[in-house]
């Protein structure tokens, strides 16, 4: 097993996943329920997207390369008018509470 990718978005890791997922490389997010029952996102503690397999490490990084810029995540995402959660771009009602994305 070897870790990935540590973040407090869990959104974003789970895209990361299904990205993994269609390409058939196995992996699941570590404390992914742990973090969101405590409300704690430090430490060992944080969401992390992790590897079965060591070495698909490569691999799995040259995927998620394109995905990884700040800039471009949150120029395409918008925050929910009801709940404030964040969406990506394609997305026309909210995945948290289903309100429609604002014009």
């Amino acid at each position: 097993m070897r870790d990935l990718i540590t973040s407090i978005d869990s959104t974003r890791l789970g895209f990361f996943k299904s990205i993994l997922d269609e390409a058939e490389i196995p992996c699941f997010i570590r404390n992914e329920t742990t973090a969101q029952l405590a409300n704690i996102f430090i430490g060992p503690l944080q969401p992390t997207l992790c590897l079965v397999n060591d070495a698909d490490y490569e691999q799995a990084s040259v995927l998620l390369l394109p995905h990884q810029s700040e800039e471009a995540c949150s120029a395409e995402e918008w925050p929910c008018p009801a709940c404030k959660e964040s969406n990506p771009a394609s997305f026309e009602v909210c995945w948290k509470c289903q309100a429609v994305k604002p014009e």
